[in-house]
């Protein structure tokens, strides 16, 4: 590895880059590898992925937003996205939003605002799992970082939409927001669920989404910044079945842009932005959003955890003195599991429904032979046992079937 990088830092001396630029900003980062959620002990897939490699935008996975801003999606912007103005190199996706200053007195000139925007509508979207991108945001004042979901089968409020990132220079704020028909920024509801936060806009950031068909959570740099729970809204026993409350349980698509509205981005300068022309009467200016990558995951149950919940315990025998309260039961041992429960009915019937449990017992270990002593066994006429057995995985501990009941044969 080291061997690697003096070999860069002798090839960008050579061509006169930097020697930091590949180090600084890590290019291209490496794919993870699964994770395992150690809560639940699921695992953590990718299922899609943007790693923005090669030296133009995937167009299997995004669409190029053309035309005035303001009439894609109903937000009044100052600016014009153009095919032009979204790159790919370098392993990153790079927003370029560009403006030009009158020399004379330091405005915006009309019409001179230009800035990228891409979308995922119709190609990927996905539903529930795990959101992650990493990403800088645009230092140039006047223009703001966005990126965020929407419903792709319905129409706004109804459709929903979670702001993941809008980034503003001149509050220097990074705002996440949700919007659903029941909480959004018309008059007749309730203002928008909005959590806003300060972030160093030098350096790139990892933001996080994670859903699931109950609730919404928002990370930066893997801290938890906001968590939306449609209970908080709605008077329905199961406020998911709540359309207004919990548009989310359709797939959702994304967009990223550089936005130039005024109520996002805030008021313009050149302050932040890069002068990369100088004409007789204006300058020309730009700033980026870079994004390193856009990853997806869905959860999925371990292997293990499928087979021993889809297993059940097979009880070979289970016999007693009728006067003692020990109780002796033989099992084929799985060898795998790490303990078994135990419940004991006085009848067939209760035994059949799990109901009116004589005697409950745990027993940690894998066993093929274990005794249960109780004082409720002695003198009983009729018994019978039931089992499953439990393994953990990642501190969880997961159940196996019940057994069929099994009689106790009861000796004199």
């Amino acid at each position: 590895m080291k061997r690697v990088l003096v070999l860069i830092i002798c090839l960008s001396m050579c061509l006169g880059i930097p020697a930091d630029t590949y180090a600084a900003e890590n290019y291209g980062t490496s794919h993870p590898e699964d994770l395992v959620d150690k809560n639940t002990g699921l695992i953590r897939k990718i299922s899609w992925r943007d790693e923005f490699y090669g030296n133009a935008l995937n167009e299997r996975n995004w669409s190029y937003d053309v035309g005035g801003v303001d009439n894609l999606w109903g937000s009044r912007q100052f600016s014009y996205a153009r095919m032009e103005n979204v790159k790919v190199s370098n392993g990153l996706l790079d927003i370029v939003s560009q403006i030009q200053f009158d020399k004379n007195n330091d405005k915006v000139i009309t019409n001179s605002e230009y800035t990228g925007s891409i979308n995922s509508k119709g190609k990927t979207d996905f539903k529930y799992g795990e959101l992650e991108i990493r990403a800088k945001m645009a230092p140039g004042y006047g223009v703001g970082s966005v990126l965020y979901l929407m419903g792709k089968d319905k129409v706004w409020p109804n459709c929903g939409e979670v702001d993941l990132f809008q980034y503003s220079n001149t509050t220097k704020l990074l705002t996440q927001a949700l919007f659903t028909p029941k909480i959004n920024n018309t008059d007749e509801t309730v203002n928008q669920k909005v959590w806003q936060n300060t972030i160093d806009k030098t350096k790139f950031h990892i933001f996080k989404m994670k859903w699931s068909d109950k609730k919404i959570q928002l990370f930066i740099d893997n801290i938890l910044t906001g968590t939306y729970d449609p209970a908080e809204y709605s008077t329905n026993p199961d406020p998911t079945k709540d359309d207004k409350a919990w548009p989310f349980n359709q797939p959702m698509y994304l967009r990223i842009l550089g936005s130039m509205n005024p109520n996002i981005s805030g008021y313009q300068s050149s302050y932040g932005w890069t002068l990369v022309k100088e004409n007789e009467d204006s300058k020309d200016y730009e700033t980026h959003t870079y994004v390193d990558y856009v990853r997806v995951y869905q959860y999925q149950i371990d292997k293990t955890i499928t087979n021993q919940l889809n297993s059940k315990p097979d009880l070979y025998r289970a016999y007693k003195k009728k006067k003692s309260k020990k109780l002796k039961i033989e099992l084929f041992d799985s060898g795998w599991v790490n303990g078994y429960e135990f419940r004991i009915f006085k009848t067939k019937k209760n035994a059949k429904k799990n109901k009116k449990v004589l005697v409950k017992k745990k027993y940690e270990g894998s066993k093929s032979k274990v005794k249960v002593k109780n004082k409720k066994l002695k003198n009983k006429k009729t018994l019978y046992v039931r089992a499953r057995s439990y393994k953990y995985c990642y501190n969880v501990k997961y159940y196996s079937k019940w057994s069929k009941p099994l009689k106790v044969k009861i000796k004199k």
